[in-house]
């Protein structure tokens, strides 16, 4: 009995917190990858103001945008409950409020583009394409990928369908690296699955933080294998969600792929 008690004086105190404070701490529990923990705090944050809004005071000289619907999407796809997230997704359209935040523009259309495709198909183009041979050996991939899980505090025992979204990343870039495109595509493609909105230095685990170019690199594996339809798809996403900052080292190499694979598909 005594800890009923205690568990329902715990919960009446977390759903006494002001509305910003749930959602704030929603906020960060995605960043660190807790999906169904931060689904209860935005949750809570609805519950005390339905109402989306940009630059709203929470204390002195603090504003923040209040996106609940587009989080509670982005909380629901992490946690698998798809059909939640899409409509929580409307929600976050309907409003028309995550359109104008700068924050929230670019997480809008990224999860536009994971839950429903690019418009004429159920995933986009880009994850569409004819799996080629890879390059390296199995052996010589489970190497590679035991490196990269302990790299990232991740034991080696886990499976990579349940490895977080910047283990993926990092692994691909390494595969990359070793000329493996076939694979290295795979790893992007899935990175995507778990984070589709890119970042410039995304925090992964701990302090540790990377530039996160996922459709960058997803066009390079593609260009690469000459897949060039599919290649097109990932740089107009790349494009259209602002992913490489002007000045970073990227750019000159994006530019070159888009040149590339117009080129292709101009013949």
């Amino acid at each position: 009995m005594l800890q009923l008690i205690l568990a329902i004086l715990l919960a009446t105190g977390s759903a006494q917190g002001t509305w910003y404070e749930h959602y704030e701490k929603g906020v960060r529990l995605i960043g660190d990858g807790h999906g169904a923990e931060a689904r209860a705090e935005l949750e809570t944050a609805i519950a005390q103001r339905n109402t989306e809004g940009l630059q709203l005071a929470t204390g002195q000289q603090q504003y923040i945008d209040y996106l609940p619907h587009l989080y509670l999407a982005i909380a629901a796809q992490m946690s698998g409950d798809v059909a939640t997230a899409r409509k929580e997704l409307a929600h976050a359209e309907d409003s028309g409020v995550a359109a104008k935040s700068e924050v929230g523009r670019p997480l809008l259309v990224a999860y536009q583009l994971l839950l429903r495709g690019d418009g004429t198909a159920s995933r986009p183009a880009y994850a569409n394409f004819k799996p080629a041979t890879p390059i390296l050996s199995e052996q010589e991939f489970s190497v590679l990928r035991n490196d990269v899980l302990t790299k990232c505090d991740i034991s080696a025992d886990t499976k990579l369908a349940d490895a977080p979204w910047y283990a993926r990343y990092e692994l691909g870039i390494e595969l990359e690296r070793k000329g493996d495109y076939p694979r290295a595509l795979n790893e992007f493609v899935d990175a995507v699955a778990n984070r589709p909105n890119p970042q410039r230095r995304a925090r992964t685990y701990g302090m540790w933080l990377i530039d996160y170019y996922p459709y960058f690199h997803i066009a390079r594996s593609h260009v690469r294998l000459q897949n060039w339809q599919c290649a097109k798809n990932a740089l107009d996403i790349s494009q259209r969600l602002g992913e490489i900052p002007q000045g970073a080292p990227e750019l000159s190499e994006y530019l070159t792929l888009q040149q590339e694979t117009a080129r292709h598909l101009e013949r």
